[in-house]
């Protein structure tokens, strides 16, 4: 079995291979990446490849690989990324992830560099890590477990009383917002360096929230990934059938959108290059966030990892949790510091 470099033209394929891998659980997920697979993997990493393995009929497997300007131990360096490892349902278990995974290994060495720690995320309780140990490098663990919460957009938030200011982007608050990451972010595990925000881009809006004197305090993107990815449902377990009758019942009288059924898309706007000093600068910001989607989107979601300080900013706003555990192989052996992680940069 061999592995080799995609191909524009393996595009349709690789689409079609993405649909087909669900994500099972109380709302089973797709990953439509109509109309470009590419187009995800073009904004994961500063250098990329995506490896495949072919079936009769063209590519019935693949991985991608990336090379991440991030912080390491507080300075900025360069960290590998794998990721997007799907095998057709009908051609597992016959070694193409062990293949794959040997190549998106070797792959990521030669972008990030022999000594640059590798990153890899696996829903939490899969077996990859022992694989990986067994066949690929012995070296892997794991490392965090990233949590992504879900927050319903059915009804307004509650502002929490405080002194911040909350306010659109505008350009001029981007050489702040630069400052604020240098120095929130790197004391942050694998935190992506920023020199730059693209606050022109139709599919991200920034919130700011700024204290009495004009300092800023704190800053999220809301990016909506339709134009790159969709999410679309497979699947809602039993109790979470019931959960969205009741939720599509309230939706009208509450003007927010309805879930939507098997087959059709999820409406829903994802937080990126959360940049916060403490859990009640983020509570602020993400409440905001929600009032400003209401209507819109049917969820927010914030990946954190579980033992982040940031992480207590979700409590009390419904949000459900899906786990996801970040795997490491090489890099600083130190398992306290929280990492900060985001699937895709922008």
């Amino acid at each position: 079995m061999r592995v080799r470099d995609a191909r524009p033209e393996d595009n349709g394929a690789l689409v079609d291979l993405a649909a087909r891998c669900s994500m099972a659980g109380d709302l089973s997920l797709c990953i439509d990446r109509r109309p470009d697979f590419f187009a995800l993997n073009r904004i994961a990493g500063q250098t990329w490849r995506v490896g495949v393995v072919d079936g009769d009929d063209g590519p019935i497997a693949c991985v991608a690989v990336a090379r991440r300007p991030s912080y390491i131990d507080g300075h900025p360096a360069q960290l590998g990324y794998v990721g997007d490892l799907k095998v057709h349902p009908a051609h597992r278990r016959r070694g193409a992830a062990r293949v794959l995974a040997q190549w998106a290994h070797d792959a990521a060495r030669e972008l990030a560099g022999p000594h640059a720690p590798l990153i890899g995320t696996v829903l939490a309780g899969n077996d990859a890590v022992d694989m990986l140990r067994r066949q690929v490098e012995p070296g892997v663990r794991r490392r965090a477990t990233i949590r992504s919460h879900s927050i319903d957009l059915l009804t307004r938030r509650r502002i929490p009383p405080g002194d911040l200011t909350v306010t659109t982007v505008a350009a001029a608050d981007e050489p702040d917002m630069v400052e604020l990451w240098h120095r929130l972010a790197a004391p942050r595990q694998y935190a992506p360096t920023c020199e730059s925000f693209p606050l022109d881009r139709p599919d991200l809006d920034y919130l700011v929230a700024r204290r009495p004197g004009g300092e800023l305090a704190g800053f999220v993107g809301l990016w909506n990934q339709h134009d790159i990815k969709q999410m679309r449902v497979t699947g809602y377990s039993t109790r979470l059938a019931a959960a969205r009758l009741a939720f599509n019942v309230a939706a009208p009288l509450l003007r927010a959108p309805r879930l939507p059924r098997s087959g059709e898309e999820l409406s829903y706007r994802t937080v990126v290059n959360p940049c916060a000093p403490d859990p009640q600068t983020l509570r602020t910001l993400l409440r905001h966030a929600c009032n400003r989607l209401h209507g819109q989107h049917s969820f927010l979601t914030i990946g954190l990892d579980v033992r982040d300080p940031l992480a207590a900013a979700l409590t009390g706003l419904r949000a459900q949790p899906t786990d996801v555990d970040l795997l490491l192989l090489g890099g600083p052996a130190d398992q306290d510091t929280p990492v900060h992680f985001e699937i895709a940069t922008v």
